[in-house]
């Protein structure tokens, strides 16, 4: 039963390392996808070589296919310990080297050992049942080198969990619940596997499903995030983010920015024509006995069209410099906008930069925000230059 469940588990798991080095050399994501891909492609080596250990016709067989199998469990140690580094970007080079110097130890003792890393005597025994019938069996003794091995996966499983609280602590806890998962799970097949080698267990080694286990919760939740966000996720409102001097300041929310979306045009010559109609029915209407009134009336119609032409006027009469400084500000603007929205995207949400980024978009914002102000109401730049008396 074993013995089958790893020849599928080798063919699933060669099928997960080609599809993720075509997507590692089609580069269509983000993701480490190589790395994944030959951690994939090692664990189809691992699984197949366990497969046949636990089949082997003949003593001879079984150490020499239980030799493969150590050997490149050894070598997916080490790779996954470079991958949980490289991936949580906390790589203290020491520590990592003396470790694999320490997995390279193991490898090379598992090579030249007669009966592999694991077994320190392996020898057939002829038993006899009450019955009379001779069945044969094999004394296993255990070697002390495996207790150190078993002490260097402990290790590696304890470097592996604090490297993706790490990678908590720096805001891509997606990323660090996602791998503390999978080493969770390889750390109980890991337990399981010392009961056996203890002999507390009855039962063949479990470490390549363990190993699956971890790939898997790594691979599949990307695209469970996908289909979750493409078919479950409301889309998020787009606001028509206009300049509006009337309503529109830094400290609004972005919620009061939303402009109409059908509005009608402002009429520019009802504000000339309005005041010259009203000009002549009050002259009609007026009695001579009110010449002040009149004044007045023509004081108000000249100050009003004088204000209508002036506020006309920028229009025509833009300064190409602000409106240079304001298409780089926007250019700015845009550009940092993309770069916080890639490091969300690849999961690289560190504080400090974020925060970085939005204060320059703040700052872009408003020094854009003023010249518009300038351009479109000079008055009030006017106003605020006058001295205050």
């Amino acid at each position: 039963m074993t013995e089958a469940a790893l020849y599928i588990l080798t063919g699933l798991t060669l099928y997960g390392g080609a599809h993720h080095l075509y997507l590692g050399f089609n580069r269509s994501t983000t993701n480490p996808q190589l790395r994944i891909g030959a951690l994939y492609l090692l664990l189809a080596a691992f699984a197949f070589s366990s497969a046949l250990a636990d089949q082997a016709p003949n003593l001879a067989t079984r150490i020499l296919a239980g030799k493969w199998a150590i050997s490149l469990g050894i070598i997916l140690w080490v790779g996954l310990v470079w991958h949980i580094a490289l991936r949580s970007r906390y790589k203290p080079l020491l520590f990592l080297d003396a470790l694999t110097a320490v997995w390279a130890i193991f490898l090379v003792r598992n090579i030249t050992s007669p009966n592999s890393l694991l077994y320190a005597d392996i020898t057939p025994v002829q038993r006899t049942l009450l019955s009379g019938e001779s069945i044969g069996s094999l004394f296993i003794l255990i070697s002390p080198w495996w207790n150190a091995v078993e002490l260097a996966m402990l290790v590696s499983l304890v470097f592996c969990f604090f490297a993706c609280y790490r990678l908590y602590l720096r805001g891509r806890r997606t990323m660090a619940v996602v791998d503390a998962g999978g080493l969770a799970l390889l750390s109980l097949v890991v337990l399981f596997d010392h009961f056996v080698s203890v002999q507390f267990v009855q039962a063949g080694y479990l470490a390549p499903f363990g190993f699956l286990l971890f790939l898997l919760t790594g691979s599949l939740y990307p695209v469970l995030q996908d289909w979750y966000n493409k078919y479950w996720t409301k889309p998020a409102p787009i606001y028509n983010l206009t300049y509006m001097p009337d309503h529109a300041s830094f400290h609004t929310d972005v919620a009061h920015l939303h402009a109409p979306v059908h509005e009608e045009p402002v009429k520019t010559h009802s504000a000339e024509i309005a005041p010259a109609q009203t000009t002549s029915v009050a002259r009609e209407t007026t009695p001579d006995t009110e010449p002040q009134r009149e004044t007045s009336t023509a004081g108000a119609t000249q100050a009003s069209t004088h204000h209508a032409s002036r506020a006309v006027e920028p229009a025509s009469k833009l300064d190409t410099t602000s409106l240079h400084i304001i298409s780089d500000n926007l250019i700015d603007i845009a550009v940092y906008a993309t770069m916080a929205l890639n490091r969300f995207k690849r999961g690289d949400a560190d504080p400090q930069t974020l925060a970085s980024l939005c204060k320059k978009v703040r700052s872009q914002a408003v020094n854009t925000r003023r010249l518009v102000n300038q351009l479109v109401r000079p008055e009030l730049s006017d106003e605020r230059r006058k001295p205050k008396r």
